[in-house]
């Protein structure tokens, strides 16, 4: 008979530590509260959001699909560092969350706190709750007054000024210095998206204070646009690691990419906070003259309250217009790039387009919002570009507010809910072909009139995009006349533009591309 040795107490103990360090650590891995759906084990510090990295980590959105095949599911349960999250990838189930009240919340991760100089929540697309409601609602109703939610007719003006300065600086050349980084001296090429950030930087502050920056002044502007691209190419939709392991920033400060993302933040707040200052000299009560004046006057009836948040005060007001800012300078700017890339990819859609602005519009004067109507290829043809290159691919995170169910799982309160806007707008059971670029798919039968749209880029519900009217307005008067006065192709020995390669950070574009335009 074999007599095996008897352990000692302190090989027993040892050996009873391991194995509960050892299941300690599994359930850190796999567990999660009861009935969550399935996903990703959870990795020390980072969470689930660690394993993105490793599968995707220029492309997050695609790492999620990834995982979403991988456990056969169309909502993933997973953590983002300490904050228990989920991914929702599926067209009907991403419409239910958006139009549910109890889905309304904001995450407060670091990501969003960076961009104000003392790390506070301040603004409306990142924040929640009653303050947040009473902000939204005055600040969307007065915007309206100076057309940022509805027709304007000095705003469409403004629009066509403006405008009219792009298309002489694209096919005349660079006349101030600033303008030779992204137009040529003789004219007939422009870098894009860079071309575009003076115009839509000029609509945004006609918006908000009545004026605009003459052309020879437009340095600024460019100068805060390049910051702004910093921002939205060294983020990424998911909040980056900062969002997750804050105290990285001390120790990482460049590899982190925190550094350049502050200093993005300042500059575009360096801009916000010299126009709010300047009209704030020249306030007079009686006298309205723009949005900055309503908000004036409100601070004046609500003095800032120690500890709240979201009173009228001036941080806040700050983050407001950083808030539109952001997406103004650069989202659209990048969209209508991405557009002019897939005009010259289907040419077919390029002759169509200009074919209907040449019937509707001819070539004495530029398009307006009253042709819109009478162009439904071309209006489908934005449509269809905001859906293939979905600009902000995994939505901005929504919060649960209270302990609810989705689609028979449960989910508890403060869940992260991320919304893949990219995946539904690529759903073959939705879309059929959606890698094809097919303005058609939002036609009626004949293809006279506009089918119902079914994409949504901007959101829906209450946390639709506040700036959705003045993005889609923006878009359709700077393509329209773009595509009337111009055929567009690539600079003579350049490749023709790869849309599998586009960048992802916060937001979905393109390498920066210099493009023709050549004269109808």
């Amino acid at each position: 008979m074999l007599l095996l040795p008897a352990l000692s107490p302190s090989v027993l103990l040892w050996s009873l530590a391991a194995a509960l360090l050892l299941y300690w650590f599994y359930r850190f891995l796999y567990d999660r509260p009861p009935n969550f759906p399935k996903g990703p084990p959870r990795l020390p510090l980072v969470g689930g959001y660690g394993i993105m990295l490793m599968l995707n980590y220029r492309h997050m959105h695609k790492a999620v699909d990834s995982l979403c095949r991988y456990y056969g599911t169309k909502i993933l349960g997973i953590y983002l560092g300490s904050f228990l999250a989920v991914v929702v990838h599926d067209y009907d189930i991403v419409r239910e969350v958006m139009n549910r009240p109890e889905f309304d919340g904001r995450s407060d991760m670091f990501l969003n706190r960076l961009r104000e100089r003392n790390f506070l929540r301040r603004g409306i697309f990142f924040t929640d709750g009653a303050k947040w409601k009473e902000q939204r609602r005055f600040v969307l109703r007065h915007l309206r007054d100076y057309g940022f939610g509805r027709r304007f007719q000095e705003l469409e003006e403004v629009a066509r000024d403006e405008i009219r300065t792009l298309l002489e600086t694209i096919q005349y050349g660079a006349k101030w210095e600033h303008e030779k980084t992204f137009a040529v001296e003789g004219g007939g090429y422009a870098l894009c998206a860079e071309a575009f950030f003076g115009c839509l930087a000029n609509l945004y502050l006609q918006v908000i204070c009545g004026e605009r920056f003459p052309r020879q002044e437009m340095g600024v502007l460019f100068e805060t646009a390049y910051y702004a691209q910093h921002f939205q190419q060294k983020g990424d939709d998911f909040g980056t690691i900062l969002s997750y392991v804050t105290w990285l920033k001390d120790y990482f400060p460049e590899a982190t990419n925190y550094r350049v993302l502050r200093e993005a933040n300042a500059k575009m707040n360096d801009l916000v906070e010299s126009i709010i200052e300047r009209y704030q000299k020249s306030y007079e009560e009686g006298h309205i003259r723009c949005f900055l004046d309503q908000y004036f006057r409100e601070m004046k009836k609500c003095a800032p309250l120690e500890g709240q948040s979201f009173t009228f005060q001036y941080d806040q007001l700050v983050m407001i217009l950083a808030d539109f800012l952001l997406p103004t300078f650069t989202g659209t700017a990048y969209q209508l790039s991405m557009l002019l890339e897939r005009m010259i990819l289907n040419p077919h859609v390029a002759a169509k387009v200009q074919q209907e602005i040449d019937s509707v519009v001819g070539r004495g004067r530029l398009p307006t919002l009253d042709d819109r109507c009478q162009m439904p290829y071309t209006e489908a043809t934005l449509r269809e570009e905001l859906r293939i290159d979905t600009l902000v691919p995994s939505g901005v995170a929504h919060v649960a507010l209270e302990n609810t169910t989705l689609r028979g799982y449960n989910i508890p309160k403060d869940t992260v809910l991320m919304i893949a806007l990219d995946a539904i707008h690529h759903q073959e059971d939705v879309w059929g072909d959606p890698n094809n670029f097919r303005p058609e798919r939002f036609l009626d039968v004949g293809g006279l009139s506009l089918a119902k749209d079914r994409s949504i880029p901007f959101g829906a519900g209450k946390r639709l995009c506040a700036g959705e009217t003045f993005a889609r307005n923006s878009m359709f008067l700077m393509f329209s006349a773009l595509m009337q006065n111009f055929n567009i192709k690539v600079r003579p020995g350049d490749p023709l533009p790869d849309v599998t390669k586009r960048l992802t950070g916060v937001v979905i574009s393109s390498e920066p591309i210099w493009l023709k335009f050549e004269p109808r």
